[in-house]
């Protein structure tokens, strides 16, 4: 895996580059909105010195009506410059929050074993949001201040080199307790993120189980554990506030200072006649303008700081190469359906050192119906998982029609294959979209030909919205038995040539069961299927049973032989009737 690039400056231009007839004309009206806050103080030289040494009324007036035309055209390059370089921003930015979920979306699945959905999604949401403000308002305000320190230091030398030298004795210490500052800042703010982060995963997943936090009263508790997370993020922000604070405080004090020292000096400098008072005036507004656009120099530098530490959170996942590629590789011309577990080994990637499967070999020929049964760890579930090739084995190999998975087009073999599991996840979007999932091409005809061989058409017409009725978050406004026949029919739409059911009627009463099951018979005709079964209903009808046990298959063959031989499928039948 490469090593994520650090987030600098330059690695951010790209992002704008694409904008650049934006930035462009952003700048060139950054430039002459400068241009004319910096021409501004001649005017009020000019007034003073008109005022005050000459009084030439005619100067004044003169004076006074530039002063208004440079206002205008300020403010007009102000807003339009701040126009073009937000829109750019949020361009940018829009870029990243679609490469970042891409990104997201394309990793393997083990990844996801590893990571807590809060932190993604903070990634998505505070870190982009303060990404955005880096590429928009602030690269704005920091360019033209920088500009307008850099202009005024100019005027300021032609004005008074002798006062200038005055006030840049105090511009070194600014200088290096703000990059001081900003590294500090940068470092508090990357923990703060991850802070919010952590935050975040525990309200959305107290929030998602809600019903399991109110059938055990744990209400209280949530909110305490909740209430520390957060705890933990603000006092990372007042160590923030704080470095924040003492700068700002030992940079005013610097800057107002330095203004004391120029007035005194200055004062002195007119009392000699080496300067007149509308020059003296003059060099104050550009003393004032330079502290205010070091002052706020300061300010950008920190939050870009904060924006930086973002950055690199988000180019870890953007920079991530997934160790399993959702695309590329051979398409088999026909598919037969044949499948071949092949002295499979396999332990999850977070848990290495515990092997789940061990030496599994198992054929399944084409249009045939194996059921997978045994107790719960077994590795069953992990046995479906590798045939979807959401996992690659640790060893051995699995393979299609004689094709080893891992040289196959995984996008491809995915819609070769059904799944319907215990708990289906349906979209909070309506009934028809969570139906097409697998072929969003599909008509409504289709989509209702599906419901009804799934068995679902009666209670979706019962719907007063009918197809466009909306499900709700994971299918919480359907029964359980209405989301499996959804599951079903979205599987029937999709045609797939192998279908995967994982205890796909544990959850059900009788009556949803045998709605259920008479849909999936319907789904299984002429397919190869592999089913995860622990009702004896599901088992009976499989064409071969076989059982895992310890990550191994210790039995199989048809259920009547089976029980005949007394062993362990026996034993499991046996305890499941006297549950029943």
């Amino acid at each position: 895996m490469p090593t994520p690039k650090p987030a600098t400056f330059s690695r951010l231009w790209p992002l704008l580059r694409l904008e650049w007839p934006a930035v462009a004309g952003g700048t060139a009206l950054l430039l002459v909105a400068s241009a004319a806050a910096l021409a501004y103080p001649q005017g009020i030289r000019i007034i003073v010195d008109g005022a005050i040494a000459s009084r030439d009324a005619s100067a004044v007036r003169g004076a006074a009506l530039l002063m208004g035309a440079l206002a205008v055209v300020q403010g007009l390059a102000v807003g339009g410059r701040a126009w073009l370089f937000a829109t750019a921003g949020e361009r940018g930015v829009l870029r990243v929050r679609q490469e970042l979920f891409r990104s997201l979306v394309s990793q393997e699945v083990a990844f996801f074993d590893a990571q807590r959905t809060g932190d993604l999604t903070s990634r998505l949401g505070s870190d982009t949001a303060t990404l955005q403000g880096l590429l928009s308002s602030q690269l704005s305000m920091g360019l033209r201040n920088a500009v307008q320190v850099v202009g005024g230091l100019i005027l300021l030398v032609l004005t008074s080199a002798r006062l200038t030298a005055v006030m840049l004795a105090v511009v070194p210490a600014v200088a290096l307790g703000a990059v001081f500052y900003g590294r500090r800042i940068r470092s508090l703010a990357k923990r703060y993120q991850d802070a919010l982060a952590d935050s975040g995963h525990v309200a959305e997943e107290a929030l998602s189980a809600i019903r399991t936090v109110r059938a055990f009263a744990a209400e209280g508790a949530e909110a305490d554990r909740y209430g520390r997370e957060v705890e933990h993020a603000y006092q990372l922000a007042r160590q923030r506030i704080s470095a924040a604070s003492l700068f700002m405080g030992a940079a005013s004090t610097g800057v107002y200072a330095a203004i004391a020292v120029i007035l005194g000096y200055g004062g002195l400098l007119v009392a000699e006649g080496a300067l007149t008072a509308g020059a003296l005036t003059a060099f104050l507004v550009y003393t004032l303008l330079i502290a205010m656009g070091l002052g706020t120099l300061a300010d950008i530098w920190a939050e870009a700081m904060r924006g930086l530490g973002a950055a690199e959170r988000v180019f870890a996942l953007t920079d991530r190469v997934a160790a399993m590629p959702t695309a590329g590789g051979r398409r088999l011309d026909r598919v037969a359906g044949r499948l071949a577990f092949e002295a499979v080994h396999f332990s999850y990637p977070s848990r290495p050192d515990v092997p789940v499967l061990r030496g599994v070999d198992l054929a399944v020929s084409p249009g045939e119906a194996v059921a997978l049964v045994g107790p719960s760890g077994a590795g069953k579930s992990t046995l479906g998982a590798l045939l979807v090739r959401l996992y690659d084995p640790t060893a051995g190999r699995l393979t299609l029609d004689g094709a080893d998975l891992r040289e196959l087009d995984p996008g491809w073999l995915r819609r070769l294959v059904g799944v319907v599991s215990q708990e289906p996840v349906l979209f909070s979007t309506s009934i028809a979209d969570n139906v097409r999932y697998g072929r969003p091409e599909a008509s409504d005809a289709e989509v209702r030909d599906a419901l009804r061989a799934a068995n679902a058409e009666a209670f979706v017409q019962g719907f007063p919205d009918g197809l466009a009725t909306r499900v709700g978050e994971r299918g919480q406004q359907l029964s359980g038995g209405q989301k499996q026949r959804i599951a079903i029919a979205r599987a029937l739409l999709k045609d797939p040539r192998i279908l995967l059911l994982d205890e796909a009627t544990s959850a059900l009463d009788a009556e949803s069961e045998a709605l259920v099951q008479e849909a999936l018979s319907r789904l299984m005709e002429g397919r190869t299927a592999v089913v995860i079964a622990h009702r004896l209903s599901t088992v009976v009808g499989a064409d071969r049973v076989v059982v895992v046990d310890g990550g191994r298959i210790v039995e199989q063959g048809s259920h009547r032989a089976l029980l005949d031989q007394a062993g362990a499928y026996a034993r499991l039948v046996e305890r499941q009737v006297l549950r029943a």
